[in-house]
């Protein structure tokens, strides 16, 4: 069994295709997108929820990015980043221990090269046709206020994987476990239907 989310959710696929025999169930929470109209639909929608001011904290940090030539300092601008994004994608996000953005746990390189990749897989239509041969069930959980287009990737993961239950989460932004009020509900969904799964025999 495998738990993704976001870019993780999309690492599950890859190896649940790669490998159908050895996942018997997948959680995909928040997934990330699948095609050129789905990223058309999500990028407007994060560009609606920055406002002018996040767009600016964007445009400031890119640009520092662009000139930076330290992999330890890209990695820091590289989580400033990926924090002025989140609180564009969440509805009302519970600050967490750690949630300061130092780099520690950043690998701005490793992005890069890692999505570049899964656009690659998407042009060459890899990806998500592999995704027939995924057999595990699956479970996809997506807030009702991520700015990911968590329906228009349901219709097309469907299409692939005919088995995808999706449920959608009110009030509730990219990372569920952090919504003040989708977190619990979150974590029921999952452990009930994970028990569920592990009751049944393997498909």
């Amino acid at each position: 069994m495998l738990i993704g989310t976001s870019w993780g959710a999309m690492l599950g696929l890859s190896f649940a295709a790669r490998y159908p025999r050895d996942v018997s169930a997948l959680v995909l929470v928040g997934c990330g997108t699948y095609d050129e109209n789905s990223r058309v639909l999500f990028r407007a929608s994060l560009d609606q929820r920055l406002g002018a001011p996040g767009r600016e904290r964007i445009a400031t940090l890119k640009n520092r990015l662009a000139s930076e030539l330290n992999a330890a300092n890209r990695n820091v601008i590289q989580a400033e980043l990926g924090a002025a994004y989140m609180k564009a994608e969440s509805y009302d996000l519970i600050e967490e221990d750690g949630d300061v953005a130092d780099g520690a746990w950043v690998d701005e390189a490793g992005h890069v090269e890692t999505w570049n990749d899964a656009l690659r897989l998407q042009r060459e239509g890899v990806e998500p046709d592999a995704f027939s041969r995924i057999s595990a069930r699956v479970l996809m959980i997506h807030g009702d206020v991520d700015p990911h287009p968590g329906p228009a990737t349901r219709d097309l993961l469907r299409r692939f994987i005919p088995q995808l239950e999706y449920v959608e989460l009110e009030r509730c932004g990219h990372e569920p476990w952090r919504e003040r009020h989708a977190r619990h509900h979150f974590v029921e969904l999952v452990r009930e239907w994970c028990n569920r799964q592990t009751a049944q025999p393997n498909p």
